[in-house]
């Protein structure tokens, strides 16, 4: 049940068109391997993802996978289509590198019939992360990402080189909606003292260097699907960057990321937490787990940070009739939308805020 805070947001929430059949199987039969490709071949998959809508491609096979099609509705970096679905193939050519993403198979360029493109992508045959038991198969699939050699020539993909000034910007710049968002005196409270706090850190660690590798940046459970063999596969790469791998490992086991799906609905303990990073770092060469050591408790701080006031742009939008979460699936959208008011709700706050400020954070775990 939503309550009347999740309702409001709810009534903000307007539509948008969806890509014909006939657009998606016309553009899929230019692409090579897939001219057989027809209308009836398509079959729209419920719309639970805020930048993407996904078709399975029906009795197509290819290398001896499924078919899907992520069909973008907007950039997350603010691009041009075309720029948009470049970058997101790259990210999917990088990071298959390794068996911890879905196989890019084709390009579908943007066109008046299909004005984002898309991307024809392996679908990853499994269930929603069972968590924790299967805590370890997301750490895993991680650590494979983030082994990746990063290459000389970063481009398209954003290269962080400073990925403490890029997550505090990224988190100032959200924070500009916490007044659109509605909150209550004490959750705006600690929200600023959150924002105070992470101000002092950037100041004061302005000149540290940091461990860089490609990152997936949004790791939220739900984001991961579990193979037949137990692999998690990351199936969501349009955020990928070069920066911190802090910011993964984070983003994986906070609780906000943890409900965000309902399927997953996670909610990490402790030792779940302390479990995920001990796997991590003791699987990771001894270089790498000395310099991302010092920042992974802050880090962790900032990227819940990042995630309560990205939730706020939402709120705020929502009201607006303006978020991007257009025609998601009704429950879908009812839990998340109930699942941002609950991560504002002040006693949630001040509970999720103990783990850094009652418990001695993520240092005194590991």
């Amino acid at each position: 049940m939503m309550d009347a805070r999740g309702r409001a947001l709810s009534d903000g929430l307007a539509g948008r068109a969806a890509p014909k059949a006939a657009a998606l199987a016309a553009a899929l039969g230019r692409a090579d391997g897939f001219a057989a490709a027809t209308p009836e071949d398509i079959e729209a998959l419920p719309v639970r993802g805020l930048q993407h809508r996904l078709y399975r491609v029906r009795g197509i096979r290819r290398e001896g996978a499924g078919v899907l099609l992520r069909v973008p509705r907007q950039s997350h970096w603010g691009m041009l289509p075309a720029d948009n679905l470049n970058y997101q193939a790259a990210a999917f050519r990088r990071a298959q590198l390794t068996e911890a993403v879905p196989r890019l198979f084709a390009i579908l360029a943007p066109s008046a019939e299909l004005p984002w493109g898309a991307l024809a992508v392996e679908e990853i045959v499994g269930h929603a992360p069972r968590l924790p038991e299967e805590a370890p198969a997301l750490c895993d699939a991680l650590l494979a990402i983030h082994m990746l050699a990063v290459p000389v020539a970063r481009a398209p993909l954003i290269d962080q080189t400073d990925p403490l000034a890029a997550t505090l910007a990224t988190i100032e710049s959200q924070a500009r909606a916490l007044d659109g968002a509605l909150l209550s005196e004490g959750a705006r409270r600690q929200i600023d003292e959150e924002l105070a706090w992470a101000r002092a850190y950037g100041a004061e660690h302005a000149s540290r260097a940091h461990v860089r590798t490609l990152v997936m940046t949004d790791t939220q459970p739900g984001n991961f699907v579990v193979d037949a063999r137990g692999r998690a596969r990351c199936v969501d790469l349009e955020k990928a960057v070069y920066g911190s791998p802090a910011i993964d490992l984070a983003h994986a086991t906070i609780y906000p990321s943890g409900r965000w799906d309902p399927a997953v609905a996670w909610s990490p303990k402790d030792a779940d937490i302390a479990a995920f990073y001990r796997r991590y770092l003791a699987r990771v060469p001894e270089t790498h787990a000395r310099g991302l050591h010092p920042v992974l408790a802050p880090f962790r701080r900032l990227t819940w940070l990042r995630t309560i006031t990205i939730f706020a742009r939402m709120a705020a939008a929502a009201r607006r009739r303006d978020w991007s979460g257009f025609e998601l699936e009704p429950a879908f959208r009812d839990h998340a939308l109930a699942h941002i008011a609950d991560c504002h709700d002040e006693d949630r706050l001040r509970e999720m805020r103990g783990e850094w400020l009652d418990r001695g954070g993520l240092d005194a775990l590991l």
